[in-house]
């Protein structure tokens, strides 16, 4: 974190070099998640280069929190995602969660490829099901990955919230993975 805040410092006194090494730092992590909740690369390319450029715009009154800079990103790309989806009127596209976890990979075996993509686009539907919320826990959390301190400060919540939302959340998850035969019931319901 020490080194992200000279970085942030450098940037705000013009560094170009800092710049360019946040950017590279927060890029590709912003793009998956904003890519998740679009489910389109095109529209993931064209906020995620918002996101940036709103962040660095508004670098100068930028202050420090204790939170990551990519939480501070992470935030204003939610915005720009609610106004997106808000624009098209829509809801967002189902986004298969194994694309979005894992680097892609050549599998020499079609039929676990085929059975992963179902069981992730089944959980992905599953998923929009949950509470707002629960639902933004989970994709903060697990998703994007982001700890539970970060995830608190994106919602505007304490993390003694995050960490019960997110225990709701994937108990409600697993219920309705359950009802619907997504999952077996191993241990007794």
């Amino acid at each position: 974190m020490l080194d992200e805040d000279i970085l942030i410092d450098k940037a705000k006194a013009g560094d170009r070099d800092a710049l360019n090494e946040l950017i590279s730092l927060c890029w590709q992590p912003v793009y998956r998640f904003v890519s998740y909740k679009t489910g389109s690369p095109e529209d993931a390319q064209e906020i995620t280069q918002e996101t940036f450029i709103r962040a660095f715009r508004s670098l100068p009154r930028y202050q420090k929190t204790g939170a990551m800079f990519k939480t501070y990103l992470d935030r204003i790309a939610l915005n720009l995602i609610t106004d997106f989806w808000r624009k098209k009127g829509r809801t967002p596209a189902v986004v298969e969660l194994a694309e979005y976890q894992q680097p892609i990979a050549v599998d020499d075996q079609p039929e676990a490829q085929a059975v992963s993509r179902e069981m992730s686009e089944a959980i992905a539907s599953v998923l929009k099901e949950l509470p707002n919320e629960q639902r933004q826990t989970v994709e903060f959390r697990i998703i994007a990955g982001l700890p539970v301190r970060e995830t608190a400060i994106a919602m505007g919540k304490s993390e003694a919230a995050i960490k019960m939302l997110q225990q709701r959340a994937l108990k409600n998850l697993r219920v309705l993975l359950l009802d619907r035969g997504i999952i077996e019931n191993c241990t007794g319901r």
